[in-house]
């Protein structure tokens, strides 16, 4: 897939912006908080339909408005015509505003879809930034997400899936919420038949989520290693386990009955607990990626140096599950990740760019220029854009 050109209106600090890019190398260059960023954040919302900055839709309309619209016009690897795909979010506070409450509908060539689910696999991206180190330094809920969303983006039927998973969760907890109001902390009886009306569907959901997630875990262990041994020359070896509520062994030989059976258990055992602590406390929702140099945590015992190889080795991964699940090159974002990296990783992300389209954001523009010669044989055409104060001017001189 390949984007042909990027336009945005009220998104972040674009009022409008209609931009023609290259299929090869997308540099955009300028001082810090000028918009640069904000152009991948809006390809990279195209894929995920959620910003990898921020959880709010709100925060990326332009101040004063009250909506805004991202569209991509792509050119497909395997079709013959040229597609588009759009995210319009509208907050339903204007004047003049067609909704009542918030909402964000996506597009694949200008006709709406009723589910999300149904747009993940139109259009693949991979981004690397310097958040990424949050993928070690931070919580489980880090992790999940990145899972989340690889598995949204090559197995549409998983978000399908994890959305049903979260409304069947709320209500439960909705439930516990209700029962506790007024400071109650008993449990009654009638409460505990209200909770476990949801085990059911909840853990028929769980079972696949979680399947898939192990699966995937394997695949991310599997090439997050092959990377790392060669980020580190053969010196460090890094292994990367699914984590879950019920035993990992449990779902090596999966059987779907056994795994949902086991779920209902833990949340019947749990219920006095999950009453207690005021929500559910067993469950994907709880689900982590453990990581480890040679047996050793990384959060607690490795470097920073050792941190951003890890990093970049699960990003990496990333884009080769992507390409092997799609037979195709996703759109690479590098978002000022080469200030982030030193020359050995820098060399590494280069050498798996292959023949994917990239868009590049950084302040140094004769450093990037100078990198990309030594590295990219399609050096040579690179279109160097130039951001100062959300407007955007192609450098045609290179």
């Amino acid at each position: 897939m390949i984007i042909r050109s990027i336009e945005l209106q009220n998104f972040r600090n674009y009022r409008r912006l209609d931009l023609k890019v290259e299929p090869s190398v997308n540099v955009f260059y300028g001082s810090n908080a000028q918009g640069k960023t904000n152009v991948l954040e809006s390809i990279y919302l195209c894929t995920s339909t959620h910003s990898h900055r921020t959880t709010k839709d709100s925060e990326m309309i332009l101040h004063g408005e009250h909506s805004y619209k991202v569209k991509l016009k792509l050119t497909s690897s395997f079709h013959a015509y040229d597609e588009s795909v759009s995210v319009v979010y509208e907050d339903g506070q204007g004047d003049l505003s067609s909704v009542k409450r918030p909402k964000k509908t996506v597009f694949h060539d200008d006709v709406p879809f009723e589910k999300t689910s149904e747009y993940f696999g139109i259009f693949n991206a991979v981004i690397f930034a310097p958040e990424d180190l949050m993928l070690i330094k931070e919580g489980p809920s880090i992790r999940r997400k990145y899972l989340n969303v690889l598995l949204s983006q090559v197995k549409p039927s998983y978000y399908h899936e994890l959305s049903n998973y979260v409304r069947f969760l709320m209500n439960r907890n909705r439930i516990i919420k209700n029962g506790r109001s007024g400071n109650n902390k008993i449990l009654s009886e009638k409460i505990r038949e209200e909770m476990s009306i949801w085990h059911e569907p909840m853990a028929r959901s769980a079972a696949k989520i979680m399947y898939d997630r192990y699966l995937f875990s394997l695949r991310i262990d599997k090439f997050a290693k092959i990377h790392h041994e060669k980020i580190s020359n053969g010196a460090e070896s890094l292994f990367v386990k699914y984590k879950t509520c019920i035993p990992i062994e449990k779902l090596e030989n999966y059987n779907e009955e056994e795994v949902v059976s086991l779920l209902i258990q833990k949340w019947e055992n749990s219920l006095e607990d999950d009453f207690i602590h005021g929500t559910t406390g067993n469950g994907p929702q709880r689900d982590d990626l453990l990581m480890s140099l040679d047996g050793d945590g990384l959060r607690m015992f490795a470097s920073q140096g050792q941190q951003r190889s890890a990093a970049l080795s699960m990003k990496l991964a990333e884009l080769d599950i992507v390409r092997e699940e799609t037979n195709d090159s996703p759109v690479l974002l590098l978002d000022d990740v080469f200030g982030e990296l030193d020359a050995s990783r820098r060399k590494c992300l280069l050498s798996e760019i292959g023949d994917a389209q990239i868009f590049i954001t950084c302040t140094d523009k004769s450093f990037i220029e100078q990198e990309l010669a030594d590295s990219l044989e399609k050096a040579s055409k690179i279109a160097f854009f130039e951001v100062v104060e959300g407007s955007v001017r192609r450098i045609e001189n290179g």
